[in-house]
Formats: C-alpha cells, structure tokens, sequence
C-alpha cells in the first residue's frame, strides 16, 4: 500500500501495537469470546464486553501482590462513542483475596487503567465533557455531549468542574484589582488578575475592600498593584501593604475627566445645535412634515396599480366601502343614537299595533302622532327590514378627485403594502386633489375593510429642514477628545467646529482642559502633573483635581510606571463572556472556577487535562 506523503512522517513516528482493541482499552483487558458486541439501533448504544487477563493484582491498602482469586465483579463504564453511538464497556473484573494477614482489607477488585474508581465513564470520555463545559454552560455542554454519544447530563458536567486544582502562589508579585458584577446595580464581586500572565487569581465576595484585605494577607510579597479609582482598594492596599505601589489606571482617570467635562457641556449647551447659512442658530427651527417614503424614490417605478375594480380569484368584483366613518365621530355617534332611536320606535308601534287587535289606523296613528302612511309603512316592513334600520345607509358618494385612484388604494392595501407608501404611488400617479382627502380615504378603507387604524400623519415623518445642519453636543466633545482628529475631518463637526467654540464658551474652556491634561497623563514626566493641578485648583474641574490629590501618588505612578491596568480590562471581558455564556445560572464559586479554567488555557498555554490531572490520577 502506498501511503500519502503528508502522511509518511506520521506513519515512521507511529509505533506498532497489538490490535485497535489494545489501543482502546490496554493490555489487561481482552474481549470475551462468549459475549460478542451488540449494538442498539433504536437507541443508538454498543455494548462491548470484554474481561480481564491479568492473573494478579496489587492491594490498594497494603501493596502486596496476590494471585488468589475470590470473585468476580462486573463493571459498566461508558467509553468513548464508536460511530457516534454511546459506548458502553462491560467488564468483568477479578475480585483477589488479600495474603496479608495483617492488611484489614480481606478482598480487593483490580483497578481499571482509564477509568478511576466509582466512575461511571472513561477518564477520556470525562475528560472531554470537562474540555466542552469549561468554554460553555453546563446545559450546552450536556446537549454537545450527546450529539456526539456521551451520555451526562448537567448536573454531572458541573460536578467535574468541582476537581479543578486552582494553585495559588503565595509569592505573587504584581497583581490587578478590579470589580465585576454579577447581576448588574445588585451584586458585585472583587477580581484578582496575576500582573504576569493575566490569568485570574481569585474572585472574591463584594466590593468594599474587606474580602481584599484577607486576600492581601496571604499575599504579602505583593509589590505593585494595578488598581481603579476605587477607594475601597486604596484603603484596603494601604492598609495591609502600604509599601506596596499602587499603580491608578490611566482609562478610569480619563473617564473620570470626560464626565466632568460631560457635565460642563449639559449646564451650557443644548442637546443638539443648529446650524443654518454657517451660523449657530439661538433656538431650533420648527420642524417639517415630509414623505416618509419620497415620491420620487425608485420603488414606485416597480408599482404598477390601475383603477380597474378588485376582481376576487374567481374573477367576481370585490366590493368595499370607501366612506368615512368613525363610530368615536361626535356626528357617526349622533347618526347612530338617532337609528336605535327609530328603531325602538317602530317595534313599539308593531307591537301596540298587534296589541289593538287590528282597529283604527287613523286614530292609532293620531294616538301615537304619526302619520298614516308612515304607519302603514312601518307595519308592512318585514322583521329583516327593521333589523337593517340599526345599519348604516350606503349613498351614492360623490364624484371626488379620489375617484381615480380609490381603486388602487384598496388593491394596494390588499397586497400588504405599507399605507406611507401607498400615499406616496398615489401623488407618483398624478394626484392633485387635497392632501387630507388623499389621507382620510386611506385611513377609511384600511379601516373599513382591512380593520387598520392608522396613525394621525402615518405618511410623513417629522423632521427639520434640510438647510438645517444638526450636531449633536456628543458629537462636539468626541471631537475635543480624539486624539487623531484628522479622522472626523469630512465631517459636520469639523465643518463648523469654529462657529460652535465662538459660540458657547464652554467648548473653548473643555478643550483646554483636555489639552493640559491628556499629554501630561499620556506621557512620562509625573512632575508636570503638579503644574496642570495648580493651574486648575480653582476652576471649573475643581472636584476632578481634588480627587487627583488625593491619589496622586498612585496617578503619578500610572505616568512613570509602564504597567498599567489594560491586563485587567482583558481579564474582565474574560470574565463577562464566561459570565453570559452561563446564562446567568451560577454561584461565585462555580463561576470562579470556570473563569480561572478558561483564563489558564489561554493565558498559560496549558491542556484542560493539566487542571485536572490530580483527580484523573488519584
């Protein structure tokens, strides 16, 4: 046989083994000849039944060898799927009496080299739920699981979970602290990160320093932390290791700056300017009502609706109403009070009537004031005729401009297309008559026919004119901030970003500040920080510098150290997505576990088999 050639270096590295069986399931076992496989098609099992050949074994209390056979046990592990089909291993094993006399263990059962004991799967077949349900959630790796033919369910994922060896070095050096939540505004946890190789160390319970500081206790050769502006840790830091440095990430302090600056913009300027000719507009222009699909847009040139009738599939005219009505009208109210009135009153007059047993008309009319043909008329109406007195009378209309286009307007309705559409084909085909005529029969027969209420203006949205140019103060404050402004070069804010300073004196002042500051904390001379604070002690960020002075020290070290805290914001997205991929469903001991799992396969490198590796061994 020849074999590929990307496969040949394979093939003289491989070694030469007894058979597949030796492979899968080691030299001590061998298949039982009087038990060939079966398979389960119906519900997609293989049994395999196979028994031991050794002759002796070891005492797992003494360590002494024996060769006397006792019994014999049977075991059931699950193995690793054959063709996706879960596998069961039936084997029967020697149960050997101990020949120590001493050993107060009288009988042992040989132990199984790939499945520890009181297991009920391969250690392949854990191993591998383990690898699938550290990167996803106990439910989801249960569902893979059987996908593939390893029977677990979710509960049996999470308890494997549990086996992790988490090592902790007492020795650490350089950490970052952080707080994550839980649930959102309710529940808050401390997270640890190693400044080495940012795999997570420990999450702790809540935020307010007391669970750092025992943390901190048994790390005490911490020499650099990575914090937030947090005063919780800084008190914590200081207090258990005050010869420890802490390093104030550069990100929260910017951020800290930009909601100052946010708030100078809110007190001094609107929400959105307005710009027309050039100029900043002192109140905005009043709005506009235009098309909400235009007129002239390239849809319309795929309709194609005539006047002709609806025809139904058997080509019969579909009728419709087209009338305005509105029965929360004051005058469709007034209408129909006035038919229940003469309704009930003409079954009075059929009643009386049958009650005189048939005698004078003329002075029953006179008696009920009613004249005699209107009495003969009521009286000669059959019981159907009364009926349709309560239903509304369908008049000729009149001729109207929407005469040639009533038609298309019910066609188009038919078809499910949009009624700010329609309204626009409609003016596409030619409509000159009244706009609020064109709306109102659109409403009445979408009403009428289709049960549609339309929305007062369904067909225009409102907006400002297009002479308007409109900023948003967002949009102004990005500009200030960015540090490549060549990229917002196109746009309006750059257009017009002269007008708006000379405008409102607050873009001026926030843009100075930015200046001073960003190259001071973005650079690696802390001693200009001192000059940017005395400049600005009595200013408008007057809160922003005291709250620098009373972590200077940290700040300061955040311009002359070259750690900084963006290992911990990797650590936290880490920690987010474990987090939402679990659905919300864990305790912070399980989630811990998960997260620091994921944190050492990518941050160290290691197999999930290594975390472990004590358990599958033990």
């Amino acid at each position: 046989m020849k074999i590929p050639a990307r496969d040949l270096k394979s093939v003289m590295q491989s070694n030469d083994v007894g058979s597949i069986q030796e492979l899968m399931f080691g030299t001590m076992l061998e298949t039982d000849k009087d038990r060939p496989p079966s398979v389960d098609r119906e519900n997609s099992r293989v049994h395999l039944y196979l028994r031991s050949s050794s002759v002796s074994g070891i005492c797992p209390c003494c360590g002494k060898r024996s060769d006397t056979v006792h019994c014999s046990n049977f075991r059931h592990p699950q193995w690793m799927p054959i063709n996706g089909m879960t596998t069961f291993a039936h084997i029967e094993l020697h149960r050997f009496r101990c020949e120590n006399e001493d050993c107060p263990q009288k009988t042992f059962v040989e132990q199984l080299d790939n499945a520890r004991r009181n297991q009920h799967r391969s250690d392949l077949v854990n191993l591998i739920i383990f690898a699938i349900s550290v990167f996803c959630s106990d439910i989801a790796a249960s569902l893979i699981c059987q996908e593939m033919g390893i029977m677990v369910s979710h509960d049996s994922a999470n308890r494997i979970l549990s086996h992790i060896l988490v090592e902790d070095d007492p020795d650490i050096e350089v950490i970052g602290v952080d707080d994550v939540s839980l649930r959102k505004g309710q529940t808050y946890h401390t997270v640890i990160y190693d400044g080495n190789d940012h795999h997570l160390l420990a999450l702790l319970d809540g935020r307010d320093g007391a669970a750092l500081k025992e943390w901190l206790k048994d790390h005490p050769k911490v020499s650099l932390v990575a914090r937030d502006r947090a005063s919780a840790y800084a008190s914590a830091i200081t207090e258990v290791l005050p010869q420890a440095m802490q390093v104030a990430d550069r990100f929260h302090i910017l951020q800290n700056l930009l909601g100052y600056l946010n708030d100078i913009f809110k007190a001094n300027m609107p929400q959105q300017i307005f710009i027309r000719d050039g100029v900043v507009m002192d109140e905005p222009p009043d709005k506009v009502f235009v098309p909400s699909v235009p007129i002239d847009s390239p849809e319309m040139e795929d309709l194609h609706y005539d006047n002709s009738p609806p025809m139904d599939a058997n080509g019969k005219e579909i009728p419709y109403c087209n009338k305005q009505r509105n029965e929360n009208r004051t005058r469709d109210k007034e209408y129909a009070k006035n038919r229940r009135i003469k309704y009930e009153r003409i079954l009075n007059l059929r009643q009386e009537w049958e009650k005189t047993g048939h005698k004078n008309k003329k002075e029953f009319a006179r008696q009920h004031a009613v004249s005699v043909p209107a009495l003969n008329r009521y009286l000669g109406m059959s019981d159907e005729e009364v009926e349709n007195i309560l239903e509304v009378n369908e008049y000729k209309k009149r001729k109207t401009d929407m005469d040639d286009y009533m038609n298309i307007v019910f066609k188009m309705l038919s078809d499910g297309h949009k009624p700010a559409l329609i309204y626009s084909y409609i003016l596409h085909c030619g409509y000159k008559g009244s706009l609020d005529s064109l709306i109102n029969h659109i409403k009445a027969i979408a009403l009428n026919n289709f049960n549609i209420r339309l929305r007062k203006n369904f067909q225009a949205k409102e907006t400002y004119p297009e002479d308007v140019t409109i900023i948003r103060r967002f949009d102004v404050l990005k500009y200030i901030t960015m540090k490549d402004k060549g990229k917002l070069k196109d746009s309006d804010v750059a257009k017009y970003y002269e007008q708006i300073r000379g405008k409102y004196p607050a873009v001026k002042i926030c843009a100075e500040i930015w200046d001073a500051f960003y190259p001071v904390l973005m650079g690696d001379d802390p001693d200009k920080l001192d000059s940017f604070l005395d400049t600005y002690e009595n200013s408008i960020i007057t809160p922003f510098v005291n709250g620098i002075k009373r972590d200077i020290a940290p700040v300061k070290n955040a311009i002359s150290s070259p750690v900084s805290s963006g290992f911990v914001e990797g650590g936290n997205c880490r920690y987010k997505a474990t987090k939402r991929l679990m659905f919300g469903r864990s305790g912070i001991n399980h989630l811990f576990l998960k997260t620091y799992a994921i944190s050492i396969i990518m941050r160290q490198g290691k197999s999930a088999s290594s975390l472990i590796e004590n358990w599958l061994t033990s």
